[in-house]
């Protein structure tokens, strides 16, 4: 009954044991380092010192509540080298009960499997499964989106090609700096979905979901409980009756594209030249209006300030100062101008700062901004250290807190606690990205 198949590949099942939410047992009985990699297109079977009958038997015993946890668990893809499987696989592995050193494996694994190359981390699994294993690691819902909010993108992708045919497709991501990339595998793992690609050429690392069962099941609720504050929950609404029309197909019909075509003119930058030239009379939908709630979550803004926000330290020469030099210390949050409604919710949460409108560039700029001393100390840091921003921009904080101490211990007026100020505000920010 249990007859495997060929799969013609080497695994590893360490490695798919390891790198699994529901079949980590890197912390149980069932590891083991003498897993040995065996080619599956002979015998199809996998040969361990240490897993035998007893282990089988115990595994038996919770096969039931590891296919209920699968559904929970388990609803993404996952990557392993060259070879991709869905945490279904668990379903598939059948444990042989004749042979004490026997698993056989089904069908439907093979099927779970692609031999297909991509660009994703080999380790992308593992580094997932070790985030999902921590509870200090765990994302809340609001720090999500509020981190989307400020690093997020919803895009529509249109090719467009001679005789009236198209491509249509729809990705959500996060582009961030690749020592940035830590935070990209715990939202992977929050959401269990979706693919994290390194481009080492530019130094970007990118988290994203683009299959329409995800995005539908997992993606689009999330947003839809948690929303976005910003101007993107206009493109994320938008962008979400695109993904509709397309799960339903409409996208192939002449009507469904066009219907397309209006909301893709209205998310985010609008339509690229090349679909321009082919359809110059589009007429892009309405952007829905986004009411802001009275009060801002706490979590949802530190994962916005995670994004968008910033922590300056730095020096200016001051002739009425003993060593010649004044130390201002500045927290910031910049988003466009169109979200300046948004950036005043940040003097009601902080109950401090001010919003700048800035003309002179080329984007039209709106900053929160706080800069007396007391109030960073009160309100500022008082906040972060309850609610983190858990990326690489915590280390950012943690140098501005440092900086605010010694000038609340009026060290900053000596040259050793002058120096330090300035040390650390060579490591902070953009020169701790290169």
């Amino acid at each position: 009954k249990n007859r495997p198949t060929l799969i013609n590949h080497y695994v590893n099942l360490l490695n798919m044991l390891g790198s699994s939410n529901i079949l980590n047992t890197i912390n149980t009985i069932l590891y083991s380092y003498n897993v040995k990699i065996v080619t599956m297109n002979d015998q199809q079977v996998v040969l361990s010192k240490i897993i035998n009958i007893n282990v089988l038997k115990i595994i038996q015993i919770f096969k039931d509540l590891v296919w209920y946890l699968r559904d929970f668990i388990g609803r993404g893809t996952l990557l392993l080298g060259c070879l991709i499987y869905s945490p279904l696989f668990c379903e598939s592995i059948k444990l042989g009960h004749k042979l004490p050193t026997l698993i056989y494996v089904s069908k439907k694994l093979k099927r779970e499997f692609s031999t297909s190359r991509c660009l994703a981390s080999v380790a992308n699994n593992r580094l997932a499964a070790e985030a999902s294993l921590k509870a200090e690691d765990k994302l809340d819902p609001n720090w999500i989106t509020g981190f989307v909010d400020a690093e997020g993108c919803f895009s529509v992708i249109i090719e467009v090609y001679d005789d009236f045919k198209w491509k249509v497709r729809v990705s959500f991501e996060i582009n961030l700096h690749e020592k940035d990339k830590d935070i990209l595998y715990k939202i992977q793992s929050f959401f269990g979905v979706g693919a994290i690609y390194h481009r080492p050429d530019r130094k970007k690392s990118v988290y994203r979901v683009t299959n329409i069962t995800y995005i539908n099941n997992v993606i689009i609720p999330h947003f839809t409980k948690f929303p976005l504050l910003s101007k993107k929950s206009s493109d994320f609404l938008l962008w979400s009756k695109v993904v509709d029309i397309i799960s339903k197909r409409d996208h192939l019909t002449k009507k469904g594209f066009f219907n397309i075509l209006s909301y893709y003119a209205s998310i985010n930058k609008g339509v690229s030249n090349k679909v321009l030239k082919y359809y110059p009379d589009i007429s892009p939908a309405n952007k829905p209006i986004i009411n802001l709630p009275h009060n801002l979550n706490p979590q949802w803004v530190s994962g916005f300030t995670a994004g968008d926000g910033g922590f300056s330290v730095y020096v200016r020469p001051a002739k009425d100062y003993i060593l010649g030099e004044k130390v201002y210390c500045r927290f910031h949050i910049a988003q466009h101008s169109k979200d300046i409604e948004l950036m005043h919710l940040f003097i009601r949460f902080f109950n401090c700062g001010q919003v700048v409108f800035r003309s002179s560039t080329s984007t039209p700029r709106c900053d929160f901004i706080v800069q007396d001393t007391s109030f960073l100390l009160e309100n500022i840091i008082s906040h972060f250290d309850l609610y983190p921003l858990l990326n690489l921009k915590q280390e950012d904080f943690l140098g501005f807190k440092e900086a605010l101490l010694l000038i609340k211990e009026k060290k900053h007026l000596t040259k050793e606690g002058l120096d330090k100020i300035k040390s650390l505000n060579l490591e902070m920010n953009s020169n701790r990205l290169r």
